[in-house]
């Protein structure tokens, strides 16, 4: 069972930015929050609070600002992940923002403006649920004015590469529908890894990868290892190999800005077992052993006595129309005590509820090794977890750790009030019912 990412959809997408700031536990109705932010072609921007904050030990806010940073550090890695123009065109149009010396007060510098933010909410050009590559709003001709009259030094071009050259190869990109148009294919008549624009191939076929990979499988072994994680396949003279995302390989500068700040984390740790699997997700990236990915998540699990807890690494495989490649993301949390006390309950009767359950007894557990139910509040967001967010997370995503070791599932109970609050002022009870009363 994966993580689940549950993204409510009214009549819009919603993305939250957070905001640190107070409220009452017992106020789950109506507040004086400004909660909405922005609104644009087909999404809603939100902010969340991160109430108990301010009665967190100095420790415990020190142990979450590092552990946010290493958050942040992974954001053009997502980028680079959902398809390999994507740092490129982001690049070029935020240098247009900064530095274009035309008229912006334009219809057609507007649609740019909302073209921007669109490739800003779905962390690159395809949009974050269809996984469609979405068309600007405005020409061909009128972006090639946009970029005559920016920065010409702040391009991204590559070495050797001219302006012209560079505009004349992504504009089919960002203008073709019939170039690089679906992120992540799921056509079974295609070929899912020639026909998908996400970045986690080059050169390769799906058979390729497919062969490649079975190769490397033991049917028969009890604890697998999640082959093909973090990686990514490319053919170099007609030899396949995997290029691994370490600290010395693949996103290896990214990685390691990740690692300054949990190896900062790992110094005010609240706990030995926490010390130890941030020790142990720290080895991980500087080694890309999946082996050591798996070490990790059993002493995540274990975990079980931190305040604040975090994921940080190369997780979900959404994306990969294989189902092989993680993207990165993370999330920062603590735990809200008061209604996690509630869930326990839940928790602590899983026995009961396994032996009374509705099936047929030889589906059922003898012994249950629970899931760790409990609520959190949700500090700080990175790569797929932002800005689209998750409402709940279970992990691990490893099959034989859930059965041997079970998994934590949360609720983010800040982002849940945050959605709850926004949709109080839709203007649907405006609209349909007479009184506050009704």
């Amino acid at each position: 069972m994966r993580s689940f990412k549950q993204i409510l959809i009214i009549s819009m997408s919603l993305v939250l930015f957070s905001c640190i700031g107070s409220q009452n536990e017992s106020d789950k109705g109506e507040d004086d929050f400004n909660y909405y932010v922005e609104q644009f072609a087909d999404l809603r921007i939100l902010r969340y609070q991160v109430p108990g904050f301010d009665t967190l030990t100095l420790q415990r806010k020190k142990l979450i600002y590092y552990l946010s940073q290493a958050a942040l550090c992974g954001r053009d890695i997502f980028f680079d992940q959902n398809g390999k123009y994507n740092l490129a065109i982001r690049k070029t149009l935020e240098n247009i923002y900064e530095t274009y010396s035309g008229n912006r007060e334009t219809p057609e510098f507007a649609e740019f403006m909302v073209y921007l933010k669109r490739i800003w909410f779905s962390n690159g050009i395809y949009h974050h649920y269809s996984t469609d590559k979405f068309i600007p709003g405005f020409t061909q001709e009128y972006f090639t004015t946009l970029v005559e009259n920016a920065d010409k030094n702040k391009f991204p071009l590559r070495q050797d590469q001219s302006l012209k050259e560079f505009v004349g190869e992504i504009i089919p990109v960002l203008f073709d529908p019939g170039v690089l148009s679906k992120k992540v294919c799921q056509d079974p008549g295609k070929d899912l890894v020639t026909n998908s624009a996400v970045n986690f191939y080059a050169g390769v076929s799906q058979q390729q990868v497919e062969s490649f990979y079975d190769k490397m499988k033991d049917p028969l072994e009890p604890r697998p290892v999640s082959y093909g994680l973090n990686s990514k396949v490319v053919s170099k003279n007609g030899i396949i190999e995997e290029v691994v995302w370490k600290m010395d390989g693949l996103y290896g500068e990214a990685i390691e800005k990740i690692l300054f700040w949990l190896q900062k984390a790992q110094s005010v740790t609240e706990t030995k077992e926490q010390s130890e699997s941030l020790s142990k997700l720290i080895e991980y990236y500087q080694t890309g052993d999946l082996t050591t990915w798996d070490e990790y998540n059993v002493l995540w699990v274990k975990d079980q006595n931190s305040l604040v807890d975090f994921i940080n690494g190369f997780i979900e495989t959404y994306d990969d129309p294989l189902g092989l490649k993680a993207t990165w993301e993370s999330v920062v949390n603590f735990k809200d005590t008061k209604a996690t006390g509630r869930t326990e309950i839940l928790s602590q009767n899983a026995q009961w509820f396994e032996d009374n359950s509705p099936i047929a007894d030889q589906f059922k557990k003898k012994v249950v090794k629970g899931v760790t139910a409990k609520v959190i509040t949700v500090v700080q967001l990175g790569g797929e977890c932002y800005p689209a967010t998750p409402i709940g997370i279970n992990l691990p995503n490893a099959d034989w750790i859930r059965k041997e070791y079970g998994s934590k599932s949360v609720t983010m109970e800040n982002i849940m009030h945050a959605y709850d609050q926004a949709n109080l002022k839709t203007g649907f009870l405006e609209e349909f019912a007479s009184d506050s009363n009704e």
